[in-house]
């Protein structure tokens, strides 16, 4: 394959991240970055370390506290130093935050439904397989 055939398949690989961003966005009502961590505080007993979220979601850590701001802003989370080392902020999910969740979860399940399930087995199989392998690429790259 040529480098220009290489780029071509990246820039499609950008162009369908950036359609799948915004209909995920539309359709869930909330942008992906957030709906991410309300799943992980949730999938986490609805509080978590900032610290923590960062691992868990491979995030930057001010991409992280910007978000974390917004759903600060909205009721969603609280957000206060732990007890015992104040260097550490703890993420806890809101009543109204997981309400938010609850509300947003159906259409989260459809959207993903309507996306993927046409879609057969040794298709997605082999885009997950193809995916993990750039993902490992890129990882050895920027390690250089």
């Amino acid at each position: 394959m040529e480098e220009q055939d290489r780029i071509a398949i990246l820039q499609q690989f950008g162009r369908t991240y950036r359609a799948f961003m915004s209909a995920f966005e539309a359709h869930v009502g909330q942008p992906l970055p957030r709906w991410r961590i309300m799943v992980a505080l949730e999938q986490h007993g609805g509080a978590s370390s900032q610290k923590r979220l960062v691992e868990l979601l491979r995030v930057d850590p001010g991409a992280l506290t910007r978000q974390l701001k917004t759903l600060e802003t909205l009721g969603w989370i609280e957000r206060e130093a732990d007890a015992r080392d104040n260097r550490v902020t703890n993420v806890k999910l809101t009543q109204a935050g997981r309400a938010a969740f609850e509300a947003c979860l159906p259409r989260r399940n459809a959207f993903l439904h309507d996306t993927m399930a046409s879609l057969p087995d040794d298709v997605l199989n082999a885009l997950s397989g193809a995916l993990s392998m750039l993902e490992a690429r890129v990882a050895e790259a920027g390690a250089k």
